[in-house]
């Protein structure tokens, strides 16, 4: 079959190296991490690169995302197939399954995830040892703008509301694909634990759900299948999501 994947560079590593060892011919494009902040205008991103391949000739469009706050709900398959894990994010493809990722965070609430893509593309950069927690960097930025804009006092308001999402957690873990820096990635999700207090814990990935969606291998139990003219709504159950027309 001849794939194309859309998906979240946050899986850059992992798609690369799965598309490299899959049977079938795999086209891929990576779509900016940043996408994840306005869920709206990641959908219009995504619809916009599905219809793009409508006269190239593909089997199947396949997705590297999950649900993703509702930023693939409402996507459309026109003439061409579309497949999608079942998940809510892409931390059930760093664990390898659903049932994992429900284990997990069963077993341990108020945990946040740190793999490869995630650290390389979202919180910093790991660059010859260099450890850089642009999430820090980006707030001092913001507290300067809203400080012209607004005042000091309200700046300082304002960098406290949008910093209250760390804190509901009490641990950080590096997941371990066993690709890339992994002394870096380690050691930068070591001094995000410290920084913030929290425990720091390390646990090894599994590639299975990201081999699988490169290979063909959609059971309906994992994957759903948009057939032309449907599209993908949320399922609110533990299928996470359904086609629909």
């Amino acid at each position: 079959m001849k794939l194309k994947l859309i998906s979240c560079e946050a899986i850059t590593r992992e798609a690369r190296l799965a598309s490299a060892k899959s049977p079938h011919v795999v086209d891929i494009e990576f779509l900016a991490f940043g996408l994840h902040n306005t869920p709206n205008e990641l959908r219009k991103t995504i619809q916009l690169k599905i219809d793009e391949c409508e006269d190239q000739k593909y089997d199947r469009i396949i997705l590297g995302y999950g649900l993703c706050s509702r930023g693939t709900a409402e996507l459309v398959a026109r003439s061409i197939p579309i497949v999608i894990p079942r998940a809510h994010d892409c931390i059930t493809f760093f664990l390898g399954s659903r049932a994992r990722y429900d284990e997990e965070f069963r077993q341990h609430p108020g945990t946040y995830y740190y793999s490869p893509g995630w650290i390389e593309r979202k919180e910093g950069e790991v660059n010859q040892g260099f450890i850089d927690d642009a999430q820090a960097r980006s707030y001092e930025e913001k507290y300067e703008e809203y400080a012209a804009k607004y005042g000091e006092d309200n700046a300082k308001y304002l960098i406290e509301q949008e910093q209250q999402w760390y804190q509901h957690y009490t641990r950080a873990v590096f997941i371990n694909m066993n690709i890339g820096d992994i002394d870096g990635y380690r050691e930068f999700t070591q001094q995000i634990a410290n920084t913030r207090g929290w425990e720091y814990s390390e646990i090894d990935g599994n590639p299975t759900l990201i081999e699988r969606l490169m290979n063909g291998d959609w059971d309906s139990e994992d994957f759903l299948t948009v057939e032309p003219g449907q599209r993908i709504i949320e399922a609110f159950d533990a299928h996470i999501i359904k086609a629909d027309v």
